[in-house]
């Protein structure tokens, strides 16, 4: 098959969230099953007309800026219109169209308007809904959920990244459970291969060798709940008077956050990073003793899996995708997103060092039988094919 991807963002090009691993991943996957793959979006720093890399074909689409945000992703996806149909006009039909989250939906929705003969896949990664902390907000907010709302009436099929998703999009946009598939994230392993020096990774950020160390990496936004970790915080000091914090990421909270743990006395303990390169990321998952994901709403949880990857427990909030594929006490342990829970789930781990490694090896065999991205490949073709 001829799969054009329409999606805001992609490892090489503009890397924003954890879309660009799965559309980048996927589609490479999809291109080792024998499809031609497209990708649509954005171009990065340095990029122009069309590449291919890992099999895929690439095209870089550049679009006006406007000050007005949901503007301006009209504005993509009506480059990503004009340049699909200069390739199909071009090369030859393709058969699936395949957007990623409202951003792209609309380039799906036009695109097969235009000539209704293709088929349309719609992939939800998360609600507007859920961003906004299980909130009906206005404003923007509205606008989006009318893309949603959209994009799944018009999708031939709509896969959402875990069934706690589905169960939300099928609630909030009326759809039939036939027409909505629930299909994994997954996570290249291999990366995550190799042995580090931990304690020298550790030591560049200023924490001891044998600090016990938790890593937070997401988004700083209601939604993730690194709020619940920072004012849990204090307690685990308390009894862990060694431990060490490291949240990574970017959000409207963080401004907050950075002065709430200067009033709780915890700087001390905390490091924080903005965006960080693909292979910081692995230094820090692989020097890490735990991975915590605190979040009140969570469609599927992808650094989950990239925790498991580098061999290291988790601490999940049950609420979402963690819920489902999380076995708790064997590769990670399961809270509530209560400030109490995500204290008493790290001091668990804490108490008990060798029974998290255990848990840790546990997830490393889940993330590499469960979750590869040629499975996840195989299960969207079968949605591509239905």
């Amino acid at each position: 098959m001829r799969i054009a991807m329409f999606s805001w963002e992609a490892l090489h090009g503009l890397a924003v969230g954890g879309v660009a691993a799965h559309v980048t991943e996927l589609a490479a996957a999809l291109s080792r099953r024998g499809h031609e793959l497209h990708v649509f979006t954005r171009p990065g720093y340095g990029r122009g007309g069309v590449s291919q890399i890992d099999g895929v074909w690439y095209h870089w689409c550049p679009h006006s800026l406007n000050a007005n945000f949901v503007g301006e992703i009209q504005e993509m996806c009506r480059s990503f219109v004009w340049h699909f149909y200069q390739t199909e006009n071009y090369s030859g039909h393709f058969d699936i169209l395949h957007a990623h989250d409202w951003l792209a939906s609309n380039a799906m929705v036009w695109a097969k308007q235009g000539r209704p003969e293709h088929r349309a896949v719609l992939t939800m990664h998360s609600t507007e809904y859920g961003r906004c902390g299980n909130h009906f907000y206005g404003g923007p907010s509205t606008r989006i959920r009318e893309h949603e709302r959209n994009g799944t009436y018009c999708a031939d099929r709509v896969i959402a990244v875990s069934q706690t998703l589905k169960g939300e999009l099928m609630w909030m946009y009326n759809l039939p459970d036939w027409k909505c598939w629930a299909i994994y994230n997954g996570v290249s392993v291999h990366r995550y291969d190799g042995w580090i020096d931990a304690g020298a990774v550790k030591g560049r950020y200023g924490i001891g060798p044998v600090d016990p160390t938790v890593l937070y990496m997401g988004r700083m936004s209601v939604q993730k709940g690194p709020d619940l970790l920072v004012e849990a915080i204090p307690g685990l000091l308390r009894y862990y008077p060694g431990a060490k914090f490291i949240l990574a990421g970017e959000g409207d909270l963080r401004g907050a956050l950075e002065r709430r743990v200067h009033q709780l006395g915890v700087s001390h303990a905390v490091r924080w990073f903005g965006r960080l390169s693909l292979g910081e990321q692995v230094d820090i998952f692989k020097a890490c003793d735990a991975v915590c994901v605190p979040s009140r709403n969570e469609p599927f949880g992808i650094i989950v899996l990239e925790g498991w990857a580098a061999g290291k427990p988790v601490v999940a909030s049950q609420i979402g995708g963690p819920g489902e594929f999380v076995w708790h006490n064997v590769n990670g342990l399961k809270i509530y997103p209560t400030v109490e829970s995500v204290g008493w789930g790290l001091g668990t781990l804490f108490t008990n060092w060798e029974w998290a490694r255990w848990m840790g090896h546990n997830g490393r065999i889940a993330a590499e039988t469960a979750f590869t991205w040629d499975r996840i490949a195989e299960q969207t073709e079968s949605c591509y094919r239905s």
